[in-house]
């Protein structure tokens, strides 16, 4: 029931049930130190005669508590619930934004990859043929050698 009373609560449990705990562990504190001064003072009675007073007093009001609407986006009882509706816009368009960068941002490194795939197989081609291109080559050179001598001895 603490974290329906706070919308914002409603979205982190824990720290509902953490405000909730300090809240209750202060009350009873508070509650511990009113009642040790009331023994200090000695008059103990004439409190609880003040107390049962004033409850009486209070139970005759007939008023209705004030209760919040049921539907928070049409009440909204916080200083700065205007604050926090902009701060969430503003955020939400940040995460877009990001969002949106990361997509552009992941198509261009899908596209390098794609780039750099091409590349490592036409350079894997070209590796594979280099061994017949220097056997021919080699064969080249030594025919040209035979021409070379074949005209030194001409």
């Amino acid at each position: 029931d603490f974290s329906n009373i706070l919308t914002i609560l409603k979205s982190k449990p824990n720290v509902a049930h953490k405000l909730h705990a300090a809240m209750i562990k202060e009350l009873q504190d508070g509650m511990n130190d009113d009642l040790e001064d009331l023994l200090n003072e000695g008059s103990l009675q004439e409190s609880l005669e003040k107390v049962s007073k004033l409850a009486d007093a209070d139970s005759s009001v007939q008023e209705d508590a004030w209760r919040p609407p049921g539907n928070v986006a049409l009440h909204l009882r916080s200083v700065d619930a205007q604050r926090i509706k902009e701060e969430s816009e503003k955020l939400e368009k940040q995460v877009n934004e990001l969002e949106e960068e990361n997509t552009i941002l992941m198509t261009k490194i899908s596209d390098k990859r794609s780039n750099i795939l091409v590349l490592h197989d036409t350079i894997t081609r070209s590796l594979s043929k280099t061994p017949n291109a220097v056997e021919l080559l080699v064969k080249r050179l030594e025919q040209l050698e035979k021409c070379l001598k074949v005209l030194d001895h001409e």
